[in-house]
């Protein structure tokens, strides 16, 4: 199995539309008033085989707004058959930690974090053509989540914790 880091030249980018987001980066950064700190953000996207019939593959996005936040995806699927993986990761505030690793096809990843030293990771190891399914949201500030699933698909969890003290007690989920 040959894994093939993905890049722009792969993903069909034309230099048109490359150009033009180029453009509206450029000009959103023109326009902030404040001034913005870059946070550390990592995506990393697996495959082995590209279904340019229906255009699979796995997306990720990821929104900050504060100071110091840190998120991390890490996403891979392996079978033509499989559908990609989708990961969003919205943090508002300072200090916010997030993860969200995801193996097989078919899994949705969500983490929201509003408020300042929030801790989220979420582990989903999808089969086939099943879906696995994790949405975290957190509001206040100081609390920790963790979820992790694996295969067997059909499962949705979602958690939201409201940390208004800063004294929430850690959550954790595991599924088999």
């Amino acid at each position: 199995m040959k894994r093939q880091r993905v890049n722009k030249a792969s993903m069909g980018i034309s230099p048109a539309k490359h150009s033009m987001l180029l453009a509206t980066l450029l000009a959103a950064s023109i326009f902030t008033a404040a001034p913005v700190k870059a946070d550390d953000s990592r995506i990393e996207q697996f495959f082995n085989q590209v279904d340019t019939n229906n255009y699979r593959g796995n997306y990720s996005i990821i929104d900050q707004v504060g100071n110091n936040n840190k998120a991390n995806v890490n996403q891979s699927y392996s079978a033509i058959y499989q559908r990609g993986n989708f990961s969003k990761i919205i943090q508002s505030g300072n200090f916010n930690t997030a993860n969200i690793t995801q193996k097989g096809g078919n899994n949705f990843g969500v983490i929201s974090q509003d408020g300042n030293a929030h801790e989220a990771s979420i582990n989903q190891v999808g089969d086939a053509r099943k879906i696995l399914e994790a949405n975290v949201s957190q509001l206040g500030s100081k609390s920790d989540i963790q979820i992790s699933q694996s295969g067997s698909g059909y499962r949705s969890i979602n958690v939201e914790q409201r940390a208004f003290s800063g004294n929430a007690r850690p959550v954790t989920v595991e599924t088999y």
